[in-house]
């Protein structure tokens, strides 16, 4: 299983934008096969501050997911929106 944590620090002016392409992420990925959790969060102390959390049943599944394309019309605008590139970190399990 693979975690994504993504952070997004929206323009003001652009959160509606913004809104847009990550609540359309948000229901073209949850169809999609290997995806177990696919949700976007807002920071309660800055709501310019966004979040998506991801699992995913593997690399290979992510991978294709990036070649999606809601992922590439994602890829090709958010920065655009946003006060810095997004922050983008990946986790795995650890086993017990």
């Amino acid at each position: 299983m693979i975690t994504l944590n993504v952070f997004f620090k929206v323009k003001p002016e652009n959160k509606q934008e913004l809104l847009a392409v990550l609540n359309n992420m948000v229901v073209e990925s949850n169809k999609e096969e290997g995806c177990h959790f696919y949700q976007l969060w807002n920071n309660e102390d800055d709501k310019n501050h966004y979040a998506l959390i991801e699992l995913w049943s593997g690399k290979d599944v992510l991978s294709e997911h990036q070649k999606t394309p809601h992922w590439i019309a994602f890829n090709d605008v958010v920065n655009t929106f946003l006060t810095e590139p997004y922050d983008e970190h990946h986790f795995s399990e650890i086993a017990r």
